[in-house]
């Protein structure tokens, strides 16, 4: 065999080895993506910063502006159509497969347009459903009794809007709590509720 053929007989068998190689690999990868159901559990982490906006082009935007008290944080829901996880392996996941938790708000005061109700649905995405947490960036948290001041619009996010009941989610930083004080403190700054109020009322 000469010098030439030898080096493709070499090339070949390398070749060969490294397909043989890199099967094992993806086979090992395959088998730790399974979730148990005793203790598998998924996190799944979201970044991305929400337009930050005057408070008049918010109360602009909004569609609904409430003041209001927390009544109620539900259970967080997969949005599957039975609310619960889409599959036991990493694969059986979708990209559109998210967590959501629903805040039921009293209404106490309306300070843009009208509700025909006197409690509201503000959705939010992320929440733990069991063992597996979906953790979205500069989404607003809540507590049950919060006095809470909230830019609201309509949610037209695909993953979620058309899951019942009618809900609504909050408009960039458009969730403020309100203080026995006077102020609102918001997710990034805090301001007084009278000077908050005087930028809604010129729209």
């Amino acid at each position: 065999m000469n010098n030439k053929n030898t080096g493709r007989y070499v090339i070949i068998v390398i070749g060969i080895f490294s397909l043989v190689v890199i099967g094992a690999l993806l086979l090992d990868n395959t088998s730790q993506t399974e979730l148990p159901n005793n203790d598998g559990a998924v996190t799944i982490e979201s970044s991305g910063l929400q337009e930050e906006i005057s408070y008049e082009e918010m109360a602009e935007r909004s569609n609904l502006i409430i003041i209001g008290t927390v009544k109620e944080i539900e259970p967080s829901k997969w949005n599957t159509p039975d609310g619960k996880r889409p599959g036991e392996l990493i694969e059986d996941f979708k990209s559109s497969d998210e967590i959501y938790t629903d805040v039921i708000v009293t209404v106490d005061d309306t300070l843009k347009n009208s509700h025909n109700s006197k409690e509201i649905v503000v959705r939010l995405r992320g929440g733990t459903v069991g063992e597996d947490t979906m953790i979205i960036e500069d989404i607003p948290s809540f507590k049950s009794g919060e006095k809470v001041l909230l830019y609201l619009i309509e949610d037209t996010y695909p993953h979620t809007k058309a899951i019942g009941p009618e809900h609504y989610v909050v408009i960039g930083y458009g969730k403020f709590t309100l203080t026995d004080d006077g102020k609102a403190i918001g997710v990034r700054k805090s301001v007084d509720l009278e000077e908050l109020l005087s930028t809604i009322n010129v729209t």
